[in-house]
């Protein structure tokens, strides 16, 4: 047998090698495409898995399977799961990770998504919040409105102009923020409510553990020291000697510039924003006198200043609990020679003087009265 032989018979004994060792596809209707995962506090050992899998079947009875486990691991629980389901269980197709308040509290959060984070199936755009109470009721609760709990859950924290204060946190943000030492992670928090779910505010975490709910016009503040660009309609009570005033700023545009003393010792930052927006809604005694450029110039002065007020007062609420989910102590980590660190993060937040300055452009008014 000559060389050149041989060599065509090895060939073709490797390609059948290859062929026989090939995974033997699986069948679409055997496979069970998880669009939302929960996670439940029980104990230090173990926490509660509920994944939420939309069936395409036309026999289907219902949209959504949902399965729940009580488990020690994630991979543990993934395997007990497809016992229930009978499918092979993907994650190609993970939109949401829910996680409860407790859970979150706890400081669990970090170990469940860095699993997730380093399965090459799940994509880094995979959002996760925080909800009160019980994460497996959301997945299992009825929205007659809302036929699919994974669209909806997903629609919900998807951005929009009327919920920009959320922060759409995904899987790749909160790895890069858990392990900054420069800033503290921010998640959404919702809240069901009857047959409807609402994002009731922003968590903030101090390290791993959940560690204060704040408020949505105070997660508008962040997004705008961020340096986001198109903010949430903003809501104003103005005390401002004309009496009980409200009135509304929405299609707002935002500018910030943030300038440090550069002094770890004596930190201070001087932080000038600018937003430009319409007057969508006002109520108060000044209504039928906001026809002239003087009148809104008087308004504008007058937000500038509740503006101030609000931003500073915000900003020491944070310095109170020495967390910086704004990222100012990076204006300071960039002039430091040395390694930063979390507890240097903290220091500055304590020691952190603010001076605030607001220029609001009013470009057109709405609706007065």
């Amino acid at each position: 047998m000559n060389k050149k032989l041989l060599c065509i018979i090895l060939s073709l004994l490797l390609l059948l090698v290859g062929c026989a060792r090939k995974e033997q596809k699986v069948p679409l209707e055997d496979i069970g495409m998880v669009g939302t995962m929960a996670f439940d506090y029980i104990d230090d050992k173990q926490m509660k898995l509920t994944v939420a899998i939309p069936q395409y079947s036309p026999e289907a009875q219902k949209n959504t399977q949902i399965f729940s486990v009580a488990t020690d691991l994630v991979s543990n629980g993934i395997v007990e799961i497809e016992k229930l389901s009978d499918k092979k269980i993907v994650f190609n197709q993970l939109r949401v990770v829910l996680v409860n308040e407790e859970f979150a509290r706890k400081g669990e959060v970090r170990k469940v998504i860095q699993h997730l984070y380093r399965n090459a199936e799940v994509g880094n755009k995979v959002l996760i919040a925080i909800v009160k109470d019980n994460a497996e009721t959301i997945l299992k609760g009825d929205y007659p409105d809302k036929p699919n709990i994974n669209f909806y859950i997903n629609d919900l924290l998807e951005p929009s102009i009327n919920t920009a204060f959320n922060p759409n946190t995904n899987v790749h943000d909160f790895i890069y923020t858990i392990s900054n030492p420069v800033t503290d992670t921010i998640l959404p928090y919702i809240e069901k409510l009857d047959d409807k779910l609402e994002i009731k505010g922003v968590a903030i975490f101090k390290g791993n553990h959940m560690h204060e709910l704040i408020k949505p016009e105070e997660a508008l503040i962040i997004q705008a020291l961020q340096g986001r660009k198109n903010l949430a309609p903003l809501h104003l009570d103005l005390h401002e000697g004309h009496g009980e005033e409200k009135l509304m700023i929405d299609l707002i545009e935002s500018t910030v510039n943030i300038q440090s003393n550069k002094d770890i010792e004596s930190p201070k930052i001087t932080i000038n924003l600018t937003i430009k927006g319409t007057l969508s809604e006002y109520k108060g005694a000044r209504e039928y006198e906001l026809n002239t450029a003087e009148s809104i110039s008087h308004l504008e002065k007058d937000v500038n200043k509740q503006l101030k007020e609000d931003i500073t007062k915000f900003l020491d609420k944070l310095k109170t609990m020495d967390v910086d989910p704004s990222g100012l102590s990076e204006k300071f980590r960039m002039y430091y020679h040395g390694k930063w660190t979390t507890k240097k993060t903290r220091e500055l937040i304590r020691k952190l003087n603010t001076e605030v300055h607001v220029k609001t452009s009013i470009i057109s008014t709405g609706t007065l009265k």
